[in-house]
């Protein structure tokens, strides 16, 4: 009876290990039953995918590049007319007319006479009174005959000209100065004030974007008055409009060459070749 126990227990163990060695090696199998291999997909496909990817990269970055460039163009171009619009606060220190009118004071064209004022006209005799309403020696009432040509208002003087053209500029109307100043230079080419007008007609067209006649005029005033005193400002505006023009190369070569061309040019006229030639990413 012993030997019978012993034989079934030595059967069970046999059994037990039997089992467990078929679990052992069904493992795997299972394993990699549940587990399959990732898939990728076809390999044309993805290189497909990256190159659209790279592409749409590329795309980005050249319109990120264009924007950045149109953002630095107007942030310029906001600082150059902010500057002029500074600077006209001190062009009319520079007017060189005579004392200006008394405030409220309204000037007659041509010179003509004010009419009197009803107070005036209150302190006036009866004769005065009658004569207060007259053109020259005809009655204001009476009628003109017919094909008398109208009367021609009087030239304005170089001076009256000149001071007119400033006045425009001053008051920031650039299209009305540019016309003033061309005018007068038409009628008044030799006149003591002349090379200033050639300078500022050149700035009124500089401030309207006007840049192929503004680098002529700013250019014609350098070669005629190559040692006046406004030649460094119009080497740096020159500068300017050749910018406004594309030609970089020689707009930073008159930033650069202003200390040397003209060595006493005022700190103002130096600041603002520096801060063009930033602008225009010239090379120091």
């Amino acid at each position: 009876m012993t030997l019978s126990l012993a034989l079934t227990k030595t059967t069970r163990l046999a059994a037990i290990l039997a089992a467990a060695g078929f679990l052992f090696a069904a493992a795997p199998a299972i394993a990699q039953t549940a587990l399959p291999p990732p898939s990728y997909g076809n390999a044309d496909a993805r290189q497909d995918r990256i190159e659209e990817l790279e592409e749409q990269l590329r795309e980005q970055t050249a319109e990120n590049e264009r924007l950045q460039f149109e953002i630095i163009q107007r942030d310029r171009e906001i600082r150059r007319l902010n500057t002029m619009v500074g600077e006209l606060a001190g062009v009319n220190q520079d007017l060189s007319s005579g004392t200006p009118p008394e405030p409220g004071a309204q000037p007659q064209p041509g010179g003509a006479p004010a009419r009197p004022t009803a107070d005036e006209q209150s302190s006036l005799n009866d004769a005065q009174r009658r004569a207060s309403g007259t053109l020259g020696t005809m009655p204001a009432g009476t009628p003109v005959p017919r094909g008398t040509p109208p009367a021609a208002e009087p030239a304005l003087t170089a001076e009256q000209s000149y001071s007119r053209a400033r006045e425009l500029l001053v008051n920031g109307n650039y299209a009305e100065a540019e016309i003033a100043f061309g005018e007068f230079l038409e009628a008044h080419p030799n006149a003591a004030t002349a090379a200033d007008a050639r300078f500022w007609f050149a700035f009124t067209q500089l401030a309207r974007n006007n840049y192929q006649d503004a680098a002529s005029n700013f250019l014609l005033y350098i070669e005629r008055n190559g040692n006046g005193p406004r030649a460094p400002e119009a080497q740096v505006r020159l500068g300017m409009a050749l910018v406004g023009l594309g030609q970089t190369q020689r707009a930073c070569g008159a930033f650069n060459s202003l200390t040397r061309r003209y060595p006493n040019a005022s700190a103002n006229v130096r600041a603002l070749a520096a801060r063009e030639a930033r602008a225009a990413q010239c090379a120091a």
